[in-house]
């Protein structure tokens, strides 16, 4: 089964796509959309939707695995990530492809074995688990742990 794993974020917007199952997956492709901080909302919110839609129609995943808004203690913050994954989920729903929503405590476990795990730890058994220990922003990290976790909570 192949997997994109998203990470929304506020001007950068972590992906990854994964083949596997619940016991093994292997490393297809992974990278991050950066936009410059002061990007007008307008052309974030294209720039992430064209990106999305163009992550879908070159991977063509069975399955997108994307990180579910936490609480933040900055509220300008979660509004332009909850943004952010509105128009991500638009552009999966258009194009007709099946999403599962994980929170970040569901991904940090299924990946360390520990729901309270760092960044860094997440980022260092993401590159265990694909065989690659490439350094990558953490972004592009949490996007990766989504899709394993997709495999991995739904052992397929």
């Amino acid at each position: 089964m192949k997997v994109l794993g998203l990470d929304p974020g506020t001007h950068r917007v972590g992906w990854g796509v994964i083949e596997g199952n619940a016991l093994k997956q292997n490393l297809l492709a992974s990278g991050c959309l950066e936009l410059p901080p002061h990007t007008e909302l307008g052309v974030y919110l294209q720039a992430i939707y064209a990106n999305t839609k163009n992550l879908l129609d070159t991977y063509k995943p069975d399955l997108v695995a994307i990180e579910k808004l936490f609480f933040q203690k900055n509220l300008k913050t979660a509004i332009s990530v909850a943004q952010a994954r509105g128009v991500m989920l638009l552009a999966i729903s258009e194009l007709g492809y099946s999403v599962v929503e994980l929170s970040p405590n569901t991904i940090k476990s299924a990946v360390t074995g520990n729901g309270a795990a760092n960044k860094k730890d997440v980022a260092r058994m993401v590159g265990l688990l694909l065989g690659s220990q490439k350094e990558r922003l953490d972004d592009t990290s949490d996007a990766l742990g989504a899709a394993i976790s997709a495999l991995v909570m739904n052992k397929i």
